[in-house]
């Protein structure tokens, strides 16, 4: 082999050696430094021995190739000045500008709080989306409905919880659906439930990669509105008003339902088909009388038949 033949095959081996940076598909998760006082020392093991691999789908959904740097959690238990300054109904919050996230492990429990691992990780998820907009301000629902998108699936209570709020709260602008979270706890419960619905359905509009394409141009200094017109091509309230018309058939449908004409269909329906059926059990019942009284009268026949020949 020449010089030069070898130069060539020993430089081709090299680069086949080579993985570019991000080729395996792993990313890197945040660091989570976690503080608490002596008396939620069993909380804070517990924070710490999570699984943050998980929010490695979180930084997928937001397009973040690298972490930044540690994120703070303090647990801060209910005699904390902090805990009695907040809403009872608040159980964490981020600051994304101090790279901190604040839990309450007592007010931890119910929707849209199930488990330490979900608040602690949702709120993760506000830090690291503000570092993929570079900072921008992004509208709370959009914030919080990516949050949970990351986090869990749509399953059937989520799914449920919308299907209510269409009937109970109707429709909402995006400036009535900011508002929820300012109000009372039932207010955010529904802001969390609508925002939620509402960023699936971007997502399975434009693809699992609009949340990233919106962030990126917000980081490149695009406020949210541009960025979300140039990723879906409507300004907000028209974003707003085409997922209501899709869901409104869910409405309609429920209300229908709940109309009275249709509810006492249904009820003459069943009450009409449970005669039926107990009409149905009495013809197959006086049949089975039948052949019971036409089997003991050929039975009695041929007890007298025998009885004369003998």
């Amino acid at each position: 082999m020449t010089g030069h033949a070898t130069r060539t095959a020993l430089l081709l081996a090299a680069l086949l050696t080579i993985v570019p940076a991000g080729a395996s598909g792993a990313v890197e998760s945040p660091v989570l430094v976690v503080e608490a006082p002596d008396e939620l020392a069993g909380v804070a093991r517990q924070t710490r021995a999570l699984d943050t691999g998980r929010l490695a789908s979180i930084m997928r959904l937001t397009g973040l190739t690298e972490p930044g740097g540690p994120i703070r959690v303090l647990l801060a238990p209910e005699s904390a000045r902090l805990a009695r300054d907040t809403p009872p109904w608040v159980a964490a919050f981020a600051n994304a500008g101090a790279d901190i996230v604040v839990l309450f492990p007592a007010r931890i429990g119910s929707y849209p709080y199930s488990s330490l691992e979900t608040v602690l990780f949702h709120e993760v998820a506000h830090i690291l989306t503000a570092r993929a907009a570079g900072g921008g301000r992004i509208p709370r629902w959009f914030n919080e409905g990516l949050a949970s998108a990351a986090e869990r699936t749509w399953g059937l209570g989520a799914r449920s919880r919308f299907a209510w709020e269409v009937i109970a709260g109707g429709q909402r602008s995006a400036t009535a659906l900011e508002g929820l979270f300012y109000g009372s706890d039932r207010d955010v419960a529904r802001a969390y439930a609508l925002s939620d619905a509402l960023v699936r359905d971007l997502l399975e509009r434009y693809g699992s990669d609009a949340p990233a394409r919106i962030l990126a141009r917000m980081a490149g200094g695009a406020p949210f509105e541009a960025a979300l017109f140039a990723v879906t091509g409507y300004p907000i309230e028209g974003v707003m008003l085409s997922f209501w018309a899709r869901h409104d058939t869910w409405k309609s449908w429920i209300s229908a339902a709940g109309h009275p004409f249709t509810q006492w269909s249904i009820i003459t329906f069943l009450a009409l088909a449970a005669i039926w059926s107990q009409r149905r059990r009495r013809r197959e019942r006086r049949r089975q009388w039948e052949l019971e009284e036409q089997a003991e009268q050929d039975e009695w026949e041929e007890h007298r038949r025998r009885y004369r020949l003998h």
